[in-house]
């Protein structure tokens, strides 16, 4: 199977496709620049304007307008061929071909326009002509194309159906996947906006989202899903895009607490995002080559702030940092890379968007991650504060706030102990309050032990604490009391060997049998409390607090 051509600035030079299932042909001096206000729509117009004009010897990357080009095929093979030709175009608003055979007529093949293609096979990122030629049957194809911005060397690729197939699957496969990620990890922060009403999660469901969105433009895949014929949509994508640094710029000063840890980096990252809205405001209403250099310089400023920015923070050890600084270097690298492509200073055969979309992916994901991690810290955060809001920090048992808790958990029997230690002030007085703590942090401790997985102990004032029990059975209190005494004396006695030697406890017992609720169990609790520390002391001798020995 052999392919010949030449195109008409270079008549009589032939290239061969032989063995080969692809052919490039590079822009240079293979296109005319159509100098018409109006736009060609016919055969007879591109023709007339190709005979009277001259090759462009440069590159058409930042041009704009019309342009036209022939190229003599030949199809040297013994069977029909049927051939993809692929113009390497981002934008296109006119796409025009035509198959002219030796004996001069004329086939118009489809348009391949992002208006009008809905005949030609979908790829990604550029447009292809499917043209069918017979054995040994040559002739010359016509292209016509018409843009608002060239962002891409408009080289033209030739494949057979076989080299085509793969190509389209290749590049439809890896952009389409990387939108949809992208999309759903933004629908994943909407999501979580929903639960947690965190505003960084819209932040990051925006930058993921615009970006997102931005490529299906570009890509063309929204003009495939919608076929709008009377708006080319794939120019959305760099219309759109400095509102998606807008919430990247957000994103990143929530995501440090910016606010907080740097004033100037806060006012840096809004004075940016509100720059970036405004220009996409301003953006539909320019020039569009002029704004496709102003999205790109918005990236460039955003890649260098955003390593900038993770790099410092992974340094102030932020965890979430690594995730962000990746992300973002994956990014960059890509553009970087999609930079020298576009200045020729590199070469690789695969489309450069796809090079851009795959990192971008990477990085949502990345910046994704780095949410998660900012989520989670937040609730150790918040787990922390309702700890320490609910633990009373000198005994590490639970406060009154957490007792009330329990209280309205309870749905059976409980029964109530409220216990004073006899002996507080005097361990105070003549040892020290450090003592004193001392006292009660062992004496809070010894109360946990010896109930363990029975009940809660709470810390309800300077030495006041309550015992409570959740009993399934009615018939089990009565039994439970009983073992309360027990256990209470347990620990009296263990304080006294402990070194405390003075120290004792008075306490009362009531159990749900005897009131109507908690409040009055507890009331009730506390009364018998008072009157067992009144009973000891009227036992005790009057100089009890004399005989007060050290703690060793």
């Amino acid at each position: 199977m052999v392919l010949l051509f030449c195109s008409h600035a270079v008549a009589g030079d032939f290239f061969r496709l032989a063995g080969k299932s692809t052919l490039e042909i590079n822009e240079i001096g293979v296109w005319h620049k159509v100098d018409s206000q109006e736009p060609l729509s016919d055969f007879s117009s591109i023709e007339k304007w190709l005979t009277h004009a001259q090759p462009i010897e440069g590159t058409l990357v930042g041009h704009s307008g019309g342009y036209v080009t022939r190229l003599a095929l030949k199809n040297n093979s013994a069977h029909t061929q049927t051939w993809f030709v692929n113009p390497t175009l981002t934008f296109v608003d006119i796409g025009l071909a035509f198959w002219q055979r030796d004996d001069g007529s004329v086939e118009r093949l489809d348009e391949f326009s992002q208006l009008n293609d809905d005949r030609t096979p979908p790829l990604m990122h550029s447009q292809a002509i499917r043209l069918i030629t017979q054995k040994q049957e040559q002739g010359y194809l016509w292209l016509y194309v018409d843009a608002k911005h060239y962002a891409n060397p408009l080289s033209i690729k030739i494949y057979n159906a076989p080299a085509f197939y793969q190509n389209q699957l290749i590049v439809n496969v890896i952009t389409i996947a990387a939108i949809t990620v992208m999309l759903t990890l933004a629908l994943i922060a909407v999501i979580i906006f929903f639960r947690t009403k965190n505003s960084i999660t819209i932040a990051c469901a925006g930058y993921i989202g615009f970006h997102g969105i931005g490529w299906a433009l570009a890509a063309g895949l929204l003009d495939d899903i919608f076929s709008i014929n009377s708006v080319n949509l794939s120019y959305g994508g760099i219309l759109i895009f400095p509102f998606a640094i807008a919430f990247a710029s957000q994103f990143t000063k929530l995501l440090f607490n910016c606010q907080q840890e740097s004033f100037i980096l806060a006012r840096y990252l809004n004075t940016l995002a509100f720059a970036c809205i405004v220009i996409g405001l301003l953006l539909p209403w320019i020039n569009y080559s002029i704004a496709f250099a102003i999205s790109h310089i918005i990236a460039l400023v955003w890649i260098t702030s955003s390593v900038a920015i993770g790099t410092k923070m992974l340094r102030s050890k932020f965890p979430r940092a690594k995730y962000y600084l990746f992300g973002n270097l994956s990014y960059g690298t890509a553009l970087l890379i999609y930079v020298l492509l576009h200045a020729k200073i590199i070469t690789i055969s695969a489309y450069p968007e796809l090079i851009v979309l795959f990192a971008l992916a990477i990085d949502c994901i990345c910046i994704l991650l780095s949410l998660a991690e900012w989520l989670y810290s937040q609730q150790k955060n918040y787990n922390r504060s309702i700890y320490l809001a609910r633990i009373d920090p000198l005994t590490n048992t639970g406060n009154r706030h957490l007792m009330n808790e329990k209280f309205a958990e309870l749905k059976n029997n409980f029964i109530i102990v409220f216990i004073d230690f006899d002996g507080i002030k005097s361990i105070n007085d003549q040892l020290g309050h450090e003592k004193g703590d001392l006292f009660l942090i062992e004496g809070a401790s010894l109360m946990k032990r010896k109930i363990h997985d029975k009940g809660d102990v709470f810390r309800t004032g300077g030495d006041e604490f309550v015992w409570l029990f959740d009993v399934h059975k009615k018939n089990d209190l009565a039994a439970l009391v009983r073992k309360t005494s027990i256990l209470i004396a347990e620990c009296e006695h263990e304080l006294r060997q402990q070194g405390w030697y003075s120290a004792g406890i008075s306490y009362g017992v009531a159990t749900s049998l005897e009131g109507n609720n908690q409040s009055e169990c507890l009331s009730l609790a506390d009364k018998r409390m008072y009157k067992h520390k009144r009973s000891k002391k009227a036992l005790l001798n009057p100089h009890e607090d004399q005989g007060i020995t050290s703690h060793i």
